[in-house]
């Protein structure tokens, strides 16, 4: 049976199928399918908020939604922690900065040190000691990473986690790269010490699986062509995709840096944005994996921002879309 539409949405069943899809990459929806798939997947997901607000709050105490966005890794994890502020959504873009969404937490951190070099009674030895990767092993660095990001982040803890969704295939590989495997098995120990974490009461908040490709599609121009996936290609051409696309997200968050109006950064945050503008000697490494769980993050901020101007403006914001 079709879902019937609420009167306030009745308009999407108007609506071409390019329409339809243009909304759904407008707040984070999959945007493949026929008219009736994509029309029943916006009619599900426009009313209901993803920004976590506790139900027991009163109204005048209800707190800042705080958005941990985390960019996946071991030896490179990146996140950043953002805070909307009451004022939030802004009307327009180059907003006063008390409306812009505020990055309180910026950084790079290695999950674990890498092994040192394994010692012989014969002579010295600089092969590195085989790095352990098992379940028992890692499972304290899951526990003690969220400890320090969630229950005792500053100055509030978030309400709403972002974990990128990582793949068992990368850049048209055939093949499953151990790598990706280690990583891949962090990512699930993080999801169930959140679960854990929601379960046992030790923190109240919401936690969502973000696939980069639809993050670099709403930001990128042409970003289905240009997200380095599976399809296509084969490794070479992927690689090649992959590169230009963090290259692209790297200009990106430079010209939010330099250019203002889109974030504000506060605390060490605003170390970590002098660093990663500045070039050559003082500026931060990595800046692919900083810029990417920045962009998820503001991508989360945006989408909630447009589901909500879709519900209120309705054919007016489909119009605005060209």
């Amino acid at each position: 049976m079709a879902l019937r539409p609420p009167p306030s949405l009745a308009w999407l069943t108007s609506l071409k199928a390019t329409q339809l899809k243009a909304l759904a990459t407008a707040i984070g929806l999959p945007s493949s399918g026929t008219k009736p798939v994509l029309t029943a997947r916006l009619l599900a997901s426009l009313p209901v908020s993803k920004l976590y607000r506790p139900d027991h709050a009163p109204n005048d105490t209800n707190p800042t939604p705080r958005i941990l966005s985390i960019d996946m890794g071991i030896r490179n994890l990146a996140y950043c922690q953002l805070a909307l502020p009451l004022r939030w959504p802004a009307a327009a873009n180059h907003a006063p900065r008390s409306a812009l969404p505020i990055v309180e937490a910026w950084d790079r951190i290695a999950v674990a040190p890498r092994p040192s070099p394994a010692p012989s009674s014969d002579a010295p030895s600089t092969a590195p000691a085989k790095e352990p990767f098992d379940p028992t092993t890692y499972a304290p660095h899951a526990l003690s990473l969220l400890s320090s990001l969630v229950l005792s982040a500053a100055p509030s803890p978030p309400t709403t986690i972002l974990i990128e969704r990582q793949r068992f295939r990368s850049l048209g590989s055939s093949s499953v790269q151990e790598w990706t495997l280690r990583v891949n098995m962090f990512e699930a120990m993080l999801h169930a010490v959140l679960h854990t974490m929601r379960t046992h009461h030790l923190w109240e908040g919401a936690v969502y699986a973000v696939e980069p490709g639809r993050v670099q599609a709403f930001w990128l121009a042409d970003g289905d062509k240009k997200s380095g996936g599976v399809e296509g290609g084969g490794a070479v051409k992927g690689a090649r995709k992959a590169k230009q696309g963090k290259e692209e997200k790297i200009r990106l968050v430079g010209r939010w840096l330099e250019g203002g109006g889109v974030v504000a950064l506060e605390g060490r945050a605003e170390e970590t944005g002098r660093g990663f503008v500045r070039r050559g000697k003082g500026g931060v490494g990595k800046k692919d994996d900083l810029a990417d769980c920045l962009v998820q993050g503001m991508a989360w901020v945006r989408w909630e921002e447009n589901r909500r101007r879709i519900v209120e403006e309705g054919m007016g914001f489909v119009e605005g879309l060209g």
